[in-house]
């Protein structure tokens, strides 16, 4: 065999089992237990507002909600935002009367997030919803699978994996999306004393959030 022929088998060689390690690794997103899950919720956390999301692969839907970080629930009496994201996601799946397979949260200072929605769509954000809907534009490339477990270090403090943050970002690039703001009593806090401390608390509405809940039902 000829050397330019050795080359040439060398290189075809390589490109194949390039080619096999890089469909293992993009099978290895869509066989794993956290995308496979039919209904996935998230609480991204960014400054001092909070956003509940909920993928539902049956209804093929994103739904995000956003709490104030003074957000109260009267019923039980209790703060819905504290130093515990997940706790406090759980909190927002029993306001919501909604459950998941799988939970998630992330937690980001205004700069990490300015700089992830620079670093991801090339622009700055408003807001996490306009984030969610800027990416949904942008949409999930299908080699971007190599750089998901790179993108876990731009969403601060979190529990995500590379296979539930694939699935975040496909989803918002397929599915449709319905934004909420939790409902509250009043629009701006209210002030209570409590033991000689103030606390700001925005009562939220309970049966405006049940039409939430059933919109998300149906």
């Amino acid at each position: 065999m000829k050397k330019s022929s050795k080359i040439v088998l060398a290189v075809v060689l390589i490109a194949v089992a390039l080619a096999a390690v890089l469909f293992l690794y993009y099978r290895s997103f869509l066989t794993s237990p956290d995308y496979k899950a039919a209904e996935v919720h998230y609480l991204f956390r960014v400054g001092d507002n909070s956003y509940f999301v909920r993928i539902d692969d049956s209804k093929r839907m994103v739904f995000v909600v956003s709490f104030p970080s003074e957000s109260f629930d009267p019923e039980r009496r209790e703060a819905i935002i504290s130093e515990r994201p997940l706790s406090d996601l759980e909190k927002m799946e029993t306001l919501l009367d909604i459950k998941a397979e799988r939970a998630f949260y992330s937690v980001m200072s205004e700069e990490e997030f300015l700089k992830l929605c620079q670093d991801l769509l090339g622009k700055q954000c408003e807001s996490f919803p306009d984030f969610v809907k800027e990416f949904s534009k942008r949409k999930l490339k299908f080699f971007d699978f190599i750089f998901v477990g790179s993108w876990l270090k731009k969403f601060g403090f979190n529990n995500l994996n590379r296979f539930s943050l694939y699935k975040f970002f496909e989803k918002i690039s397929n599915y449709a999306i319905d934004v909420f703001e939790a409902p509250t009593v009043t629009e701006k806090p209210i002030v209570i004393e409590v033991q000689g401390k103030k606390y700001e608390r925005l009562y939220l509405d309970s049966e405006k959030l049940k039409a939430i809940s059933e919109e998300m039902k149906r």
